[in-house]
């Protein structure tokens, strides 16, 4: 499996290097862009970021190489390039989702997007490249995103940051503002993530390599770098979490959901309400709360600023969990995510993405269920 660290940014050259640095094969790349027939020269430089070595991936071609290309011409390209299966899917799926935000923000049909930055060479190889080094990777998961702030100058002139396209991809995808300017994740690193990965902390897992890629600039305060870090998930087991909860009879109906939420926000695995009957007969609420033992102190004091409760109880509890994994599917709908469930070799559960069924189901004016069972199709039951 991957982790993906990119609490300090995300570019798609950002990630090739990352996974560059911890093994993966430039050679690999220079072939995907021979396939897709890509005149450019493509290598890694050491260079540092901060406190940190980094592999700095850089694609140089001729100006006229830079062309500004339809998302149409653009799947032609990758369909018959003769790449490996998951990675032309993989591929399709990224910059399908990238073609479905630029539409929706320019107000053009999908096969009428042009794409100006993501269009270019480079980041075409960017794209690509990262799919063909993920290309055994089976679960990937990646870290919340800093969302950046100021302004951005583009092809279509000075715009906000986060951009729009940028934002457009990460629908459900949480998004750090930690206060520092400029565009710290870019459309295409955020594509990739959104289409490949799951987000979240480093998983329980056997670390074998990690690697970092740099970006361009050079700041002076932080490390302009991503983290990549390799290994084994490890497998089904047990482990510890801590039950919060707390009685209520006096909060109003509509401060719940954001009381959920900011539980959740905290760092709560999970967060619920339950009805019950309290003394002198009033309805009420329990609230609770699953939190790792680390994430306690934050969810608590969630529980204690977002209700009206006076004390929070704690309950350890020991729990058997099964081995999760995550997988992008293709449907008639887009890509959607699915977790899995597993046990050893055995999937057991598939949980297809709620938001991701939401967003393709209104898109194609279908229920949510029939994304849904969609999305179950493709999950490579054994």
């Amino acid at each position: 499996m991957i982790w993906i660290d990119a609490s300090s940014g995300l570019a798609g050259d950002m990630l090739v290097g990352a996974l560059i640095d911890a093994g993966g094969s430039l050679d690999a790349v220079r072939g995907a862009a021979e396939a897709l027939s890509v005149r450019a020269d493509l290598s890694v430089e050491r260079v540092r970021r901060g406190a940190f070595a980094a592999s700095k991936f850089e694609v140089s071609f001729s100006a006229s190489d830079h062309d500004h290309v339809h998302w149409s011409s653009i799947r032609e390209r990758i369909s018959e390039a003769g790449l490996p299966e998951r990675a032309t899917r993989r591929s399709l799926a990224v910059f399908g989702l990238l073609a479905k935000a630029e539409a929706r923000v320019h107000g053009v049909e999908v096969d009428e997007v042009c794409f100006h930055e993501v269009g270019a060479v480079d980041s075409l190889v960017d794209i690509v490249g990262a799919c063909v080094l993920l290309d055994e990777v089976d679960d990937i998961v990646c870290s919340a995103l800093p969302a950046g702030g100021g302004f951005v100058d583009t092809q279509h002139g000075r715009i906000s940051v986060p951009a729009p396209a940028t934002v457009g991809v990460l629908a459900g995808w949480p998004m750090v503002q930690d206060g520092r300017v400029g565009e710290l994740v870019t459309p295409t690193g955020a594509a990739i993530v959104a289409a490949l990965a799951s987000c979240g902390p480093m998983p329980s897992m056997s670390v074998q390599a990690q690697g970092w890629g740099a970006g361009t600039r050079d700041p002076s305060d932080w490390s302009n770098t991503v983290r990549v870090v390799r290994g084994e998930r490890i497998a089904a087991g047990s482990d510890s979490v801590v039950e919060l909860s707390a009685n209520l009879d006096d909060l109003p109906g509509e401060q719940v959901p954001p009381l959920i939420a900011a539980l959740l926000s905290a760092g709560a695995l999970d967060a619920w309400a339950t009805p019950v009957v309290m003394k002198k007969g009033r309805p009420g609420l329990v609230v609770s709360a699953l939190s790792r033992p680390s994430s306690v102190g934050a969810v608590e004091d969630a529980m204690l600023r977002h209700s009206s409760t006076f004390g929070v109880r704690r309950h350890r509890a020991d729990r058997r969990i099964l081995e999760r994994r995550h997988i992008t599917v293709e449907t008639d709908f887009g890509p959607i995510r699915v977790k899995l469930g597993a046990m050893g070799e055995e999937i057991l559960h598939a949980a297809p993405e709620y938001e991701d069924c939401r967003a393709a189901a209104s898109k194609a004016g279908v229920p949510v269920a029939r994304v849904h069972a969609a999305a179950l199709k493709g999950v490579p039951w054994p």
